[in-house]
């Protein structure tokens, strides 16, 4: 139901797909949509924190055995995870382009902006945490409150991911993970890269 929500999701845009549709694409009745899923919204929380899990799993795998110094660039030069958990190229565009408009919905829909500004608190906490570890394994003092830096992080990914889903061939989503490497360094960066893809159960659920 989940692949097929993210298909639907990507082919129509959020506001236009149904849970008709979704529930077509994945063989099901309406019905047994709703009996997993309150509504549309609910459904895409779920997508989130689906991705975040596959996500957190393929840096992880990544990761293991990668040399600290080469772990940017080996981020940077794989394809993300699509809707069923193959690689495509395409996906990471599609997916900022569906955030942005989810994005847009929350923001007229106070239910919606209230679960989406507590889903991102709680990565921010999350994020300040695994730079604390990071930080304290390095022994180096962090240049500012590591929440303060979880913030700035989550904000440069944010304005590169709306620049990169407008113009894909001059905005490269690389240069957030070369940025943040050169702000926290590369010894801390590898060290906090590491940290959040242990274990991609410890990461927050949205819809909790």
């Amino acid at each position: 139901m989940l692949d097929a929500a993210a298909a639907v999701f990507a082919r129509r845009g959020y506001q236009a797909a149904t849970l008709d549709e979704v529930a077509e694409a994945a063989g099901y009745t309406k019905g047994a949509v709703y009996s997993n899923f309150d509504s549309k919204e609910d459904l895409f929380f779920a997508l989130v924190d689906r991705r975040i899990v596959q996500e957190s799993a393929r840096l992880a795998s990544r990761l293991s055995g990668a040399p600290a110094a080469a772990e940017p660039k080996a981020l940077a030069g794989e394809p993300e995870s699509g809707p069923d958990g193959s690689h495509d190229p395409q996906w990471s565009m599609q997916w900022l382009v569906l955030a942005i408009e989810f994005w847009l919905h929350a923001m007229r829909d106070e239910r919606t902006r209230l679960v989406m500004a507590d889903q991102y608190e709680r990565f921010r906490e999350l994020t300040a945490d695994i730079l604390d570890q990071a930080y304290q394994r390095a022994e180096v003092e962090p240049p500012m409150p590591t929440r303060d830096l979880a913030i700035l992080i989550e904000a440069v990914g944010t304005g590169l991911g709306i620049q990169a889903a407008l113009d894909p061939q001059r905005v490269q989503l690389s240069v957030q993970l070369e940025g943040v490497e050169r702000l926290l360094g590369p010894e801390v960066f590898a060290l906090a890269m590491r940290t959040a893809n242990s274990d991609p159960a410890t990461y927050p659920q949205a819809t909790e």
